[in-house]
């Protein structure tokens, strides 16, 4: 009989929290380097396939949570107004050290977990059991 061996690997998820509820994660993380590079939150939206709303109530939960804004937000403009331009989204200064803080200890844990290797295997712990009763 063969036996199929299977990859393991050791996977976290990474979770800012306050207050024991959830404020921030991997896709907030995405969320807010997407309105880094896009400077919209359509964009961002666009870009990551979820929708504004979505977006957009992540944003204001996290504000909320934290009680400091996490984006700052410039409105367009109508046709009718004295200066065109269109609007935009930038980060505040502590949505950026949120950020670069989350990544790198996201890149903390994966280096950890890479130094550790590969979990055993099933099949490797199931015949190890054999050899130490027979």
């Amino acid at each position: 009989m063969s036996v199929r061996k299977r990859k393991l690997e050791y996977a976290f998820g990474l979770y800012l929290n306050a207050d024991g509820r959830r404020v921030f994660d991997k896709d907030g993380a995405e969320i807010l380097e997407a309105l880094e590079e896009y400077g919209s939150i359509a964009a961002a939206a666009k870009k990551l396939e979820i929708s504004y709303k979505f977006t957009w109530n992540y944003l204001v939960g996290m504000t909320k949570s934290l009680h400091q804004p996490i984006v700052v937000t410039r409105r367009g403009t109508t046709q009718f107004a004295r200066r065109k331009g269109g609007g935009g989204t930038t980060l505040t200064p502590v949505a950026r050290v949120l950020l670069k803080q989350f990544r790198g200890t996201e890149l903390f844990m994966q280096r950890i977990l890479s130094r550790r290797g590969s979990p055993t295997t099933a099949t490797t712990v199931s015949n190890a059991n054999r050899k130490a009763t027979s």
